[in-house]
């Protein structure tokens, strides 16, 4: 009776595991995808299709290796692509009228897993006629690691491979790393590969894989097929090899074996070029032709005569002169005379030509006539120039390290500009963990309370102004400008801002030419708060205080 019973049980067990078996989905994969360059079906006048646009649609003859399966039932979606199906059940397959550009197709059947954006490795292509195999079966897929080893390592080198089966693609195995390796799985069959890098030679070999417990290294030395050189032309001149430039001056580094042309060419020069041939892995130093100067004539006189020429800040004697060898092109001339003023000019010279000039100098002098003062009853009369001490400048760039104190605690960095004494700064304070921290109860929808902790973390100010100096030492100067107050929430990461008007002053005592001290009070007052922010201000003093109140800045100032 236990027999019985138990027998039953399993006899229970399985029928109630039948329906679950049965609801699994079964899969078909595709096995093999090519164009079939002979077939030119798509082409036949009784067979060809177009497209709105007038270009023919390609053909995928798709066949099963299970006997009388419903090819009918698939359905086939190649995105963008329009296609339809035509039964072609006489030769055991379906036809797929496909647009070109198709590169991927969804494929379903009812009761299967569906095949999604198979790749179909190529991109298809109008009047052309392809095959594609599908299989219901799903046989174990065995996979073997394989790596490359590639010396050099560093030649930076890409790895082809391609499976050795009829309509099989080479397709990108891997690009080496710095250690020349790279490495990946393959499933187990026989393949060729094709390595390339750039200054060698192709590798090509073949290799097998039957056994996923080993990993399979594949050690390719590649063969070098370029050569080093060092490229040096004594002139301010760039370096061009085959119409690409290198450098400036000098260029170090590898080219491929076989003859290039260098070109060296600089401005208002005639271009340089010579041809250069380089063995595999030799290393070679040329130096390079400089580029010619292309020059003309400035003829030059004076009135009066004896003027002092200078060119582009280069003596070149007195007038009247001829002056070869110019570079082409537009110079700064300038001639002087003692007594006289001197006459400053733009020239151009020209290739091959003399350009003639003539200056006119006017008497008088160059150097500044000194301020007269006049003094009467010990009370100046006229103008005296204004002594720069160099404490307090009127026209400078500062950066400041201090101290915000007052509605809340924070350190401070500024920096800012004179011009003219009119001021204009920006400064960035963090108060994160300095300000003290304020607590605040919150309750939920359900009447429970929950505490956060809330402080100022940073601010971004912004201020223009105009300084007032007194003495050399002493600098106030009236501000006005705004600040954006952040306000975060350590417990739930949160944060709420408010935006400030600041009104105040900076009082500014140089101790050196470069360095000083300075003490700033301002009153700020919101112009407007984020809603938590309101909320928070309406229920905390403190809070509301970190955007409203006074507040006093001080601490070092550089200048320069």
């Amino acid at each position: 009776m236990r027999i019985k019973h138990l027998l039953g049980i399993i006899l229970l067990l399985l029928l109630q595991a039948t329906p679950l078996v049965a609801q699994q989905l079964r899969t078909f994969r595709v096995t093999d995808f090519h164009r079939d360059v002979l077939d030119l079906t798509a082409r036949n006048e009784h067979f060809r299709k177009t497209d709105d646009s007038g270009s023919l649609y390609a053909i995928i003859k798709v066949k099963s290796d299970l006997p009388d399966d419903d090819l009918q039932s698939y359905r086939f979606d190649f995105g963008m692509m329009n296609s339809f199906v035509e039964p072609h059940l006489e030769d055991g397959e379906i036809w797929v009228y496909v647009q070109k550009n198709a590169r991927t197709a969804t494929i379903r059947r009812e009761g299967f897993t569906s095949v999604n954006k198979y790749d179909l490795k190529t991109t298809i292509e109008a009047g052309s006629t392809y095959v594609m195999q599908l299989s219901v079966s799903a046989p174990q897929l065995y996979l073997q690691m394989v790596m490359f080893r590639i010396q050099p390592a560093t030649a930076k080198a890409v790895v082809m491979v391609k499976p050795e089966r009829n309509g099989a693609f080479e397709e990108m195995f891997g690009i080496v790393d710095e250690t020349g390796s790279v490495a990946k799985n393959l499933e187990y069959g026989s393949y060729t590969y094709r390595v390339t890098a750039e200054n060698h030679y192709p590798s090509e070999g073949r290799f097998t894989l039957n056994n996923q417990d080993e990993t399979h290294i594949e050690e390719v030395t590649l063969r070098s097929n370029s050569g080093t050189v060092n490229l040096k032309v004594e002139s301010d001149a760039d370096i061009y090899v085959d119409g690409e430039k290198k450098g400036k001056r000098s260029w170090m580094g590898a080219l491929k074996a076989g003859q290039h042309r260098v070109e060296c060419r600089q401005a208002n020069h005639k271009t340089s070029v010579q041809a250069i041939t380089i063995k595999e892995n030799e290393t070679r130093t040329f130096t390079l032709t400089p580029p010619t100067p292309i020059t003309g004539t400035l003829s030059i006189t004076s009135r009066p005569l004896g003027a002092d020429i200078t060119i582009d800040g280069k003596s070149y004697g007195q007038t009247p002169r001829n002056i070869k060898n110019l570079l082409i092109g537009q110079h700064a001339l300038k001639l002087s005379k003692a007594n006289y003023k001197s006459a400053s000019k733009t020239i151009e010279i020209r290739e091959k030509q003399t350009t003639e000039e003539e200056l006119t100098l006017s008497k008088g002098s160059d150097a500044p006539q000194p301020t007269t003062v006049v003094v009467k009853n010990n009370q100046q009369k006229g103008t005296r120039p204004t002594k720069n001490t160099g404490y307090q400048k009127p026209t400078c760039f500062y950066g400041q390290l201090g101290m915000h104190v007052g509605n809340m605690m924070a350190p401070m960095l500024t920096f800012g500009t004179y011009f003219n004494n009119i001021n204009i700064e920006a400064s960035f304070l963090y108060g994160y963990g300095i300000t003290s921290d304020e607590y605040i109860y919150w309750y939920d929808s359900t009447g429970k309370s929950y505490q956060t902790i809330y402080s100022p973390s940073w601010a971004v100010s912004g201020k223009v102004g105009y300084g007032l100096t007194f003495g050399e030492r002493l600098r106030l100067t009236p501000q006005v400008g705004g600040m954006l107050v952040n306000v975060f929430d350590s417990n739930y990461n949160a944060s709420t801002n408010a935006v400030t008007c600041n009104i105040g002053a900076r009082l500014d005592f140089a101790i050196l030419p470069f360095l000083g001290v300075y003490v700033a009070p301002e009153f700020m007052f919101p112009l407007s708060k984020g809603d938590v922010y309101q909320t928070l201000s309406d229920s905390s003093d403190a809070i509301k205080g970190w955007s409203n109140g006074i507040a006093l800045r001080a601490g070092i100032s550089f200048s320069f």
